[in-house]
Parts: C-alpha cells; sequence; structure tokens
C-alpha cells in the first residue's frame, strides 16, 4: 500500500488527537492498482459508546456517506485505519474477528499505535477471507504526490 505523505500525517494526527480512544477512518483509491494506491483519507466519528478505548464502530450511515462522495470522485473504499492506544500497531483478535465475520477479502487496515498521546508506529494489514487472517502489507510513502485539486473540497 502506497499513500502520500499528507495523508499519513493526517492519519497520525487524528490518532494523537483522539486518544486514549480509539479514532478511525476510511482509506479511498482506485480498484485494480497494484500495490494498492491511497489517494484519499476521511476521518469518521468513532461511534463506539461502550469501549471507545479499545474498540471502534464506522456506522453504515457514516460509510455510505463516505462512499457516495467518494464515487462522484472517481474513488472506492479500498479499507480502513484505526488507531490502538496504549498497544501494538497490528490487528488485535477482536479485529480479526469481526473481518472473519463479514466478506472481508482484500480489504486494507492500517493500525496506528499510539503511547501516550504520542504516535509511535503505523503498520499496513490485508485481511484473507481463506485463512481468516491478517497479512503484513508493506507500507510506502510517497513524499513527492500532491493532492487532487478537487480533494480538499469534500474532505
Amino acid at each position: 500500500m502506497t499513500l502520500r505523505a499528507r495523508d499519513l500525517e493526517r492519519i497520525l494526527e487524528h490518532a494523537r488527537a483522539g486518544y486514549p480512544y480509539e479514532v478511525c477512518g476510511v482509506l479511498l483509491g482506485r480498484l485494480g492498482s497494484a500495490p494498492a494506491r491511497i489517494e484519499a483519507v476521511r476521518e469518521v466519528e468513532n461511534r463506539e459508546r461502550e469501549s471507545p478505548r479499545t474498540r471502534y464502530v464506522i456506522a453504515p450511515e457514516d460509510l455510505l456517506q463516505v462512499d457516495r462522495q467518494a464515487r462522484q470522485h472517481g474513488l472506492e473504499v479500498l479499507g480502513y485505519y484505526h488507531s490502538h492506544p496504549d498497544h501494538p500497531a497490528r490487528p488485535s483478535e477482536t479485529d480479526r474477528r469481526l473481518a472473519a465475520e463479514s466478506l472481508s477479502d482484500g480489504v486494507l487496515h492500517m493500525v496506528v499505535s499510539v503511547h501516550g498521546g504520542r504516535t509511535t508506529e503505523a503498520q499496513a494489514w490485508v485481511f484473507r477471507d481463506a485463512r481468516k487472517q491478517f497479512e503484513p502489507e508493506p507500507l510506502s510513502v510517497d513524499a513527492q504526490a500532491t493532492p487532487r485539486k478537487e480533494e480538499d473540497s469534500w474532505l
């Protein structure tokens, strides 16, 4: 997975700002590119109310709104990001179980570790239905990429 330095910084800042709670968002790009190229990120509210320090929920209506806006700009939902306050940047057993309960094959996930309000690490993963497991996904940052002109108007 490749994303712009600016988008990675947006994700990291979101994770720091939300500490000590998990934050979440959507990774957008075009289907079929290999490696996957994230062209935009969209923050969404963590709708988890009982355990927001250890879980996140993206409400269906929030995801639908992001998906509609993305499609208007020629983008698709390729995956999601969320933070792990005071825990490693790898999917938890809860993350694995929830992904396994839905059709998630090939869906990208980025997990950001935040310790004491400071981001320490971001790692990318891809879920594989056949194994019901996350696999590490190489993460590269493109410092040279510039945003598309219309992007800031809807993100």
